[in-house]
């Protein structure tokens, strides 16, 4: 197949002129084969250029997409490391990965707002480290103070770094609040304060938290305790069960309480058991004292009836209380009788002192002007009354 070198058209090897263009073609097939490749070569020549340019393109392209895959990559990396070393809390170190990240791409938003925020940790590292200085001065308010500051820094972040950070707060935090109590704590402390001091610690998840929780559990328990057992030898039945029941709200279940509580009930029930008894003893006593006392209360030391230098009978003699209450208004009633045992009279009497007290005696006299004869004297009834009678 040949073509026209003007026109570029296909021509026959017989034919003279082009169809397409007309132009005269060469005569000679041989100069017109010549020139035919002559005009071919420069069309591939004009192709040249646009072409190597194209593939240049695409050579600087996939040359540049790779360095930037590279860049991007390093910057990735730079930055995975220093998040690992904001979260192992080597807040300096971690800042200059995520400039060396900002190196290799500058828009990195991440590792901007990473950078920045390192700052802000570094910051708060610092100040966590003052609080340490802080509790060993005793100043518990301040530290605890200082915390919630450190803790405000943080209500815009959040993340991973930022919660590890929240996390040391709440450990420093718990740190000031076990050595505020550790120093509180002391031999002198009463169960009001003891109870006080617990309530303080039991929130806080920690071994040394552990520790001085169990040491105030077992004060309280012994404290506790020996009260109770004070309590208990003065028969203070409920006092010391409620010393003990207070302690178990604190120390549920411990055995050295429990079985305290156990011997209170017990000896409990056997007072009052014997206290009834004695109660009933002592009603039944009281019943035959008051019998006693109404029947029996008195008893006669001596009675006589005699003439004295003027020939008149005289009458007297003493009493003695048996009684266990005091007695009062003691009477005695008699009869004189002669010799013939024939009754002269009957009189009644009283006593003196008007009261008489338990193991205390009482005397009676009575002169008579109208006997002039020798008499013997008999008693008929001796009378008193109780006390509230």
């Amino acid at each position: 197949m040949r073509y026209c070198p003007k026109c570029g058209a296909k021509i026959h090897d017989d034919e003279l002129y082009c169809v397409a263009c007309g132009a005269r073609l060469p005569d000679d097939i041989n100069t017109r084969f010549e020139e035919e490749q002559r005009e071919n070569q420069g069309f591939n020549k004009w192709w040249l250029a646009p072409i190597s340019a194209i593939i240049f393109s695409l050579v600087l392209a996939i040359a540049l997409h790779f360095y930037l895959e590279y860049q991007q990559s390093q910057a990735k990396d730079y930055y995975k490391d220093g998040v690992e070393l904001a979260l192992d809390g080597q807040f300096n170190n971690a800042k200059d990965l995520f400039e060396q990240s900002l190196d290799y791409k500058s828009n990195y938003k991440a590792a901007i707002q990473s950078r920045e925020f390192m700052d802000v940790a570094i910051n708060i590292q610092n100040s966590l480290n003052e609080i340490d200085k802080l509790i060993e001065a005793e100043s518990y308010q301040q530290a605890m103070n200082l915390t919630n500051d450190i803790e405000g820094k943080l209500k815009h972040y959040e993340g991973e770094v930022v919660n590890h950070l929240l996390t040391s707060i709440v450990d420093k935090r718990n740190e000031i609040k076990i050595e505020q109590v550790r120093s509180e704590l002391d031999e002198e402390n009463g169960i009001d304060e003891l109870k006080i001091l617990l309530w303080q610690i039991e929130s806080i998840d920690s071994e040394e938290a552990d520790e001085l929780e169990n040491q105030m559990k077992e004060r309280i328990v012994n404290y506790s305790f020996n009260r109770a057992n004070e309590e208990l030898n003065d028969n203070h039945f409920t006092t010391a069960l409620s010393i003990v029941r207070d302690a178990l709200r604190y120390v549920p279940g411990e055995e050295k309480l429990e079985s305290l509580r156990t011997t209170i009930e017990k000896q409990q029930v056997a007072f009052e058991t014997e206290q009834n008894k004695r109660i009933q003893q002592a009603l039944n006593q009281f019943e035959i004292e008051q019998e006693h006392n109404a029947n029996d209360a008195v008893e006669v030391n001596s009675i006589e009836a005699t003439l004295n230098d003027e020939g008149q009978i005289v009458v007297k003699g003493e009493l003695k209380s048996v009684a266990t209450v005091p007695i009062h208004s003691l009477s005695v009633k008699y009869t004189l009788h002669n010799d013939d045992e024939e009754e002269v009279l009957e009189n009644e009497t009283f006593l003196y002192p008007e009261t008489l007290y338990p193991d205390e005696t009482a005397q009676f006299e009575y002169t008579h002007y109208d006997i002039e004869e020798e008499v013997e004297i008999t008693i008929e009834q001796i009378s008193w009354y109780l006390e509230g009678q």
